[in-house]
């Protein structure tokens, strides 16, 4: 792996850990600050909030600017923001932290991705990109568990403390070694960001719809994945010993679908895209009918975790193709949004029908149906794609 992209992947590790680790130490810092649980939970959803919402913004803003400078100087904000969120004096102070933390999330991410597969060999672009994503499947496998356990041992201040020290390194190692300017663009290039500038921030239709596919995919997934442990244990009928072993599974499952979806959308972008999201929907559905089953849901749930983590690097790569005239970075930062908007939908969703009194069960029925949404919208999206409405006809375009 190229010294850059290593760098790079390390970053990517650090900042998918500070975005879940929050969940593992909620009760110590409840009990430390003094506030409800409910309370520290929006530590989790203001992160998501600014990411989705300052994300795109941030990265339209920052366009232009070199990544040997962009690049160091947003993980410096992300530092920041884990100190001043490990220094806290009060509740307040460490919603500010995270408030930081998350303005530099969207971007170093859509950037680390962009420049990634601009210094890939065109036939391995996604294999390239999903080793920076590769680095948010170690956090969930790797970094959540360790930083609960560094909270946990030392206090949930620690956390961030090792946190803030983790990703100074990992900038350092990026200073060492300099990652490559986008290449020069085309001749046509200058003319579309002008037509651009015209229009205001305008979206291409097909990348809206990539959007609203990671939207439906993330949040079948999200719908199941948020309440894992009830499904597991009431309806499953493991015990609350085994989720975690189980939730180990499924990001185990991760690390490996996001290898395996890389090659398979360097193969067939459009095959990757439908096969991953069937497989979602299938998993999904099949852990509805086999509950019983417990040698079934075992497989089924590290099976679905390599789905899920496979659709990444495919989607990806397919927001970036229907982007048109809007930069791969700025097309990243949108499919980051999409992502968190995906992961807020599927745990309301999930949420909403326990709290009307449904059988668990409906969890992830409901969860299938909304990821078979997303593989019926990515068939329409591909069927756009191919029929080159927005590489030679006039572009359809949603203004933002």
């Amino acid at each position: 792996m190229p010294l850059p992209v290593l760098a790079m992947m390390l970053c990517t590790f650090c900042v998918g850990t500070a975005e879940s680790v929050i969940a593992g130490i909620l009760p110590d810092i409840a009990g430390r600050v003094g506030v409800s649980l409910s309370a520290v939970g929006m530590l989790i959803s203001v992160y998501a909030l600014v990411v989705v919402v300052a994300g795109p913004c941030l990265t339209a803003l920052t366009a232009r600017t070199r990544r040997a400078v962009l690049l160091p100087g947003m993980m410096g904000v992300f530092v920041l923001g884990n100190v001043v969120a490990a220094l806290a004096p009060g509740f307040a102070w460490l919603v500010a932290g995270r408030i930081v933390s998350a303005l530099a999330h969207s971007t170093l991410i859509a950037v680390f991705v962009a420049a990634a597969r601009d210094m890939a060999p065109p036939d391995r672009r996604a294999a390239w990109g999903a080793r920076i994503t590769l680095g948010i499947g170690l956090a969930t496998v790797v970094g959540v568990p360790a930083g609960t356990l560094v909270g946990h041992a030392w206090g949930w201040r620690a956390t961030f403390w090792v946190l803030a020290a983790l990703s100074a390194v990992s900038t350092l190692l990026l200073l060492r070694h300099n990652v490559p300017e986008p290449p020069p663009a085309g001749p046509d290039a200058p003319r579309a960001t002008a037509a651009g500038r015209r229009r205001g921030f305008a979206i291409p239709l097909p990348m809206v719809l990539v959007a609203l596919v990671i939207v439906l995919g993330t949040g079948g997934v999200f719908a199941l994945y948020t309440y894992a442990s009830p499904y597991l244990t009431d309806a499953a009928g493991f015990e609350s010993s085994t989720v975690t072993v189980l939730l180990w599974l499924y990001g185990l499952g991760g690390i490996a679908g996001n290898v395996i979806g890389a090659r398979a959308a360097d193969r067939s972008l459009s095959a990757a895209v439908s096969g991953t999201l069937g497989t979602v929907a299938a998993a999904l559905l099949l852990l509805t009918l086999l509950a019983d089953n417990a040698w079934a849901v075992a497989v089924l749930f590290c099976v679905l975790g390599a789905a899920y983590f496979a659709t990444i690097p495919a989607l990806n790569s397919q927001i970036v193709a229907s982007a048109g005239p809007t930069s791969a970075a700025m097309a990243l930062s949108v499919n980051n949004s999409a992502f968190c908007v995906g992961i807020a939908l599927g745990s309301w969703l999930g949420g909403a029908f326990l709290a009307r009194g449904h059988d668990v069960l409906a969890v992830p029925a409901g969860a299938a149906a909304l990821a078979a949404g997303g593989l019926l919208l990515s068939a329409v999206t591909a069927r756009m794609l191919r029929k080159g409405r927005t590489a030679d006809g006039p572009r359809a375009t949603v203004a933002a």
